[in-house]
């Protein structure tokens, strides 16, 4: 028996060897080109190239301009495709170690774009339909010396978006084309740019906030934001003949009286009404309050698949919907043997991958989920725990507990560290196997303070029960209520 064990373990002492002399004689080979076909084609062809070595290619040359790589087939065929700009000349293609180019030359053509229908007018930031033969050749539209973004394009129509100006101006347009030796334009064509204007044919003198009111006009779709005064209004609904509003709920500025004004086309203002007026408590408490929230964790364990929470709207999201609002979840539940674990977003790359939905995981490795896990690009929540031994620590109990607190700001916390733990435990007593000073208890440490380091927002989180018993090993379900900052 030991003559076999020891074998074995020389089988795999041999093998592991000769993977990593595999491994450290790997090396990068310069191409080598074979064939192109076909010689010659206009802007979008597609070329197949072969050789030897094309996999870890990284550029394509036609005549010393960059064509596009569509397609790494395999170390013996590649794809690249001819774009805008490409000169006749021949293919070089090249990798880190080394180019290669071909004895054969590439004939781009080129032909001329003729337009056969295109609109004399259009209105700022509309889309602009043009009809013709060739537009495919098309890579710039200028209204006099402005750039219009090319919104769509094919060989017998082209979108353009109409750019923004001051003022209604008689423009000429046109467009810009490669004819194989040098860039030229089209003929002028008269272009009026239309300059819409939001304008308003009903206004209220004044709103109190949470009661959002509405006004009427035309072209209100133009608006792109709304202050009274300096303030930021909140727009609810919007179209081109209504906006509702309202004040945000961050507003906490009391009464006030402004000018009611409109921002359009990211830089021009009109005003709706003049002095306009704000009603507003200025000692609203500025956070949310939410009481017995639940969570619930994985299916089978018992748990309902509700496990995700959104603390600005109070909101319990569900495995199945939880893809589609991965911005919005501050933290999560995961169920444990003997506990349930709170988990930041940022730290939950290994526990959201065993949600499913319809009995399948709910992150499909495909990459969608990377920006939740990433702190870099999505959300980053940690907790603490507090306990009333510390004398600051208490303070925040007491006015939690006593209604007290207008305001979850720095000086509402101050002398208190910020939290740190990206994922706590919840014990039902600080008697249970496993508890430590980081983790709650719903018996003795019930209280945390919550801070959603992304967006700046904090929390107060009050645990209270873990309504069922393990289901399979596992505790499933928490209950907590939340105050969280408006």
């Amino acid at each position: 028996m030991k003559k076999h064990l020891f074998i074995f373990g020389l089988a795999v002492l041999l093998t592991a060897c000769q993977e990593e002399t595999y491994i450290q004689n790997y090396e990068i080979k310069a191409p080598v080109l074979k064939e192109f076909s076909p010689k010659q084609g206009e802007v979008g062809t597609q070329i197949t190239i072969t050789g030897e070595h094309l996999q870890r290619v990284d550029s394509v040359f036609i005549g010393d301009t960059p064509a596009r790589i569509r397609y790494r087939i395999s170390g013996e065929k590649l794809v690249a495709e001819v774009v805008s700009g490409n000169r006749t000349g021949t293919l070089r293609i090249r990798n880190i170690t080394g180019s290669v180019e071909s004895a054969e030359v590439f004939t781009v053509q080129y032909a001329v774009p003729v337009i056969t229908n295109c609109p004399d007018e259009g209105t700022v930031n509309a889309q602009v339909v043009v009809e013709g033969s060739n537009l495919h050749f098309i890579n710039q539209v200028k209204v006099n010396d402005l750039d219009a973004t090319i919104i769509a394009q094919r060989k017998d129509e082209l979108v353009f978006k109409v750019p923004f100006v001051e003022s209604e101006v008689s423009a000429n347009l046109r467009f810009t084309y490669f004819d194989g030796t040098e860039y030229k334009q089209t003929d002028a064509r008269a272009f009026t740019i239309l300059l819409e204007a939001p304008a308003v044919t009903f206004c209220p003198a004044s709103l109190t906030k949470y009661t959002p009111v509405t006004l009427q006009g035309e072209h209100l779709r133009l608006v792109d934001a709304m202050y009274v005064g300096s303030e930021p209004v909140q727009i609810i609904l919007q179209s081109d003949e209504e906006i509702t509003f309202d004040m945000p709920t961050n507003y906490f500025g009391g009464n006030m009286t402004g000018d009611l004004k409109a921002v359009y086309y990211g830089v021009k203002e009109v005003i709706f009404a003049k002095d306009f007026q704000v009603y507003a408590d200025p000692n609203e408490p500025r956070f949310y309050r939410y009481t017995d929230v639940l969570l619930s964790a994985r299916g089978n364990y018992g748990g309902l698949e509700m496990p995700f929470f959104d603390a600005e709207s109070g909101t319990v999201i569900s495995s199945c919907e939880a893809a589609a609002n991965i911005p919005i979840i501050d933290f999560l539940l995961y169920d444990q043997a003997g506990y349930v674990q709170l988990y930041g977003p940022h730290n939950a790359a290994n526990t959201v991958k065993n949600f499913k939905c319809d009995g399948k995981s709910i992150d499909p490795q495909d990459g969608s989920w990377n920006a939740f896990y990433n702190p870099d690009e999505g959300i980053v929540t940690c907790f603490r725990v507090l306990k009333p031994e510390n004398e600051a620590e208490k303070a925040i109990i007491d006015a939690y507990e006593s209604g007290t607190i207008i305001e979850l700001n720095e000086d509402f916390f101050a002398g208190v560290s910020e939290p740190t733990s990206k994922a706590p435990r919840v014990y039902r007593s600080a008697n249970d196997d496993g508890y430590s000073n980081s983790h709650f208890s719903l018996d003795q440490y019930p209280y945390g303070w919550v801070r959603n380091f992304t967006t700046g927002k904090n929390g107060i989180i009050k645990v209270t029960a873990m309504p069922k018993e393990a289901v399979n090993g596992r505790i499933p379900d928490l209950q907590f209520d939340i105050i969280w900052s408006k």
